[in-house]
Order: C-alpha cells, then sequence, then structure tokens
C-alpha cells in the first residue's frame, strides 16, 4: 500500500513536469526535488505512527498472554525481553537467555524516521540508587539515535516484587524512580520526553490485571495495557481510537487521553472488546 501511494504520487508529479516541459516552461531541477519530496512526506504522514516498545517481563506479559494484537493503530516494534535492565548487565530471563540492557538496544536501532517513537517500558529490575543515572544514559541515547518522542512508562509503585537473585538487593523503590522520571520531565532537559503515567491509570485495578507481585501481568491485564498503549499512541498522534471505550461510546477522533478519562469512564470493557 505505502509503495503504491508513494508511486501514485511520483507519477503525478511526473505527468506535471511532463506538462510543464511540453508548453515551453521546464521547471528548476530544485522545484521538482522539492515537490517530490513535499509529496513523499505527505505519504509518510498518512501512514500509522512506528513505535519501538522495550520492554521487561513486566511488559512481556503482553506478548506471552497473546495480546500483541491489542497494539492497534500503529505499527508495533515489540522487543518484550524478561529479565532486562536498562545499564547493567541483564539477567537470565524465563525463556533462558540474557537479553540485551536498554541501552545497548537503542544504540543498535536503526535511525529513526521523525514521527517515529521511543517507548521505554524497562527498569523492574535495576535498582533505584542507579536510576538516576541510568535513566540519563538511556534517554541520551535515544536523543543520539535521533528519538523525537521518547516516552517512559512509570512503574507501578505499591508492588510486593523482589528483584532478581543477581541483583545486589532485594527490593527496588519504584516511588523514587517515577519521582526521578518526573524531575527530569520539568527539568525541560529532554524536550523529547513523554511520562505515560502507567501507576496513576492501573491504581484500581489490582489483582484483575496484575499476578499478586504487582508488577506481572494476567492475561486481561496484558489486553488492558495494550490497549491503553493503543490509545495514547493515537491520542498524541491527533487520530482515532482504535477501539471504543465501551458499547455507550461511538468513534472518537481525537481519541482522549485515557488517563484523563478514565476517572470519569472508569476502565474500558476489556472482556467485551476483545472477545475473552
Amino acid at each position: 500500500m505505502v509503495r503504491r501511494s508513494l508511486a501514485l504520487l511520483l507519477a503525478c508529479a511526473s505527468v506535471v513536469v511532463g506538462a510543464a516541459v511540453v508548453n515551453g516552461a521546464a521547471p528548476a531541477p530544485v522545484a521538482v526535488d522539492r515537490a517530490v519530496a513535499a509529496q513523499r512526506s505527505a505519504v509518510r504522514e498518512q501512514l500509522p505512527r512506528r513505535a519501538t516498545i522495550i520492554g521487561d517481563s513486566a511488559m512481556a506479559g503482553v506478548r506471552w498472554n497473546g495480546a500483541l494484537g491489542g497494539f492497534r493503530g500503529f505499527v508495533a516494534d515489540d522487543r518484550l525481553e524478561s529479565c532486562r535492565r536498562l545499564v547493567d548487565n541483564s539477567c537470565r530471563g524465563r525463556e533462558g537467555r540474557r537479553p540485551l540492557t536498554a541501552l545497548a538496544e537503542i544504540m543498535l536501532l536503526p535511525r529513526p524516521a521523525g514521527t517515529e517513537v521511543l517507548i521505554i517500558a524497562t527498569g523492574y529490575n535495576d535498582v533505584d540508587v542507579k536510576f538516576p543515572v541510568h535513566s540519563r544514559q538511556v534517554l541520551d541515547a535515544a536523543v543520539a539515535k535521533g528519538y523525537q518522542t521518547i516516552v517512559w512508562i512509570t512503574y507501578r509503585e505499591n508492588v510486593t516484587y523482589q528483584l532478581p537473585a543477581s541483583t545486589e538487593r532485594e527490593v527496588s523503590s519504584y516511588r523514587g524512580m517515577n519521582a526521578e522520571l518526573r524531575g527530569l520531565d520539568a527539568s525541560g532537559a529532554y524536550p523529547q520526553l513523554q511520562l505515560w503515567d502507567l501507576n496513576d491509570y492501573t491504581k484500581f485495578v489490582s489483582d484483575s490485571w496484575f499476578y499478586s507481585d504487582g508488577v506481572h501481568q494476567v492475561r486481561r491485564g496484558s489486553w488492558g495495557i495494550a490497549d491503553w498503549i493503543s490509545r495514547k499512541m493515537a491520542h498524541i498522534s491527533a487520530g482515532p481510537c482504535p477501539m471504543p471505550w465501551g458499547r455507550s461510546y461511538g468513534q472518537e477522533q481525537p481519541c482522549p487521553d485515557p488517563n484523563v478519562v478514565r476517572p470519569t469512564r472508569g476502565y474500558p470493557d476489556i472482556d467485551a472488546l476483545y472477545d475473552f
């Protein structure tokens, strides 16, 4: 579809140029180049945005629970791996492999197009005392790579999750890590940064979306979080919601921020929306 659209626009540009030549007014090469570039840009703006999601086991439930189909309305490059860390060597995950750190993953990514989004959804296996340094290292790498929109998903705070045995501590302060992220956001040091507040959005779902550790997702939670990410992507793109909020809601465009409307609407009916 993309290639056909580009081909059609370029063919139109060729017709215009050819007509000008026939009429004795050959266009300047620079003007033609600009016209073609503008047409290509228009096609890109009509395409779904692409988002690379770098996650640990807290987000990998979306893959494990078969909920990748909940990523809708955008092109998802899901890199969801158990035991991933931000900068320190990752631990060995439940699937028997040691994933790349978030920093290494970013450094190996191709340079993004201007509208592409990077979503950081990892950090539960990191210690909070290192987070001020490590979060900046990850952000610096993302900025250097060329991302203009960098999303960091906040951590759930009231949890009982214990860090992997290879970590120097048993627990981490996710409240402190969220505070650090909010300070970074408020500082203006990273204008590319957006915080998506999963901690706030999920504070009333408890065991209906998560296991007892408060971090890992049950099946409904995986679909609910994939749905939330899709709505956030639609919101920042001013596009239509990928799914209705419920039976009483029609097509909404632009899609409202799910964190803003959740207090009055409640949560989307995940079971009914996704047929399970």
